[in-house]
């Protein structure tokens, strides 16, 4: 089955790449870190703990296009960029949707 996740996707990709089973892939959104603790560490630190105790095989987020400073962040950081997709909202921006292999326990 197809979630309304990838509804907006705008790169081909294999069906089975898509597939959700409702326990597959967990979304992150809105990794922020307050000024003072920026360049600290603190949001790779979030970043990896916030996963760790996930039971799904994989993490998606979405990053705007806009912002190819924290793209190469994600990509640095193991996320592959899956394709760019755009939300059914009017005057959404294009975003890269990006996926990591979360480790299974």
């Amino acid at each position: 089955m197809h979630s309304r996740w990838w509804g907006g996707l705008l790169t081909d990709v294999p069906a089975d790449t898509i597939t959700e089973t409702g326990t597959r892939t967990y979304a992150l959104s809105e990794l922020m870190v307050r000024t003072p603790w920026q360049k600290t560490g603190t949001a790779r630190r979030l970043h990896d703990a916030l996963p760790a105790p996930r039971p799904e095989e994989r993490a998606t987020l979405l990053v705007v296009q806009d912002h190819p400073k924290v793209h190469a962040l994600y990509q640095s950081w193991g996320w592959q960029t899956l394709g760019d997709l755009r939300p059914s909202i009017l005057d959404a921006p294009l975003f890269h949707a990006m996926l990591l292999g979360l480790p299974q326990h």
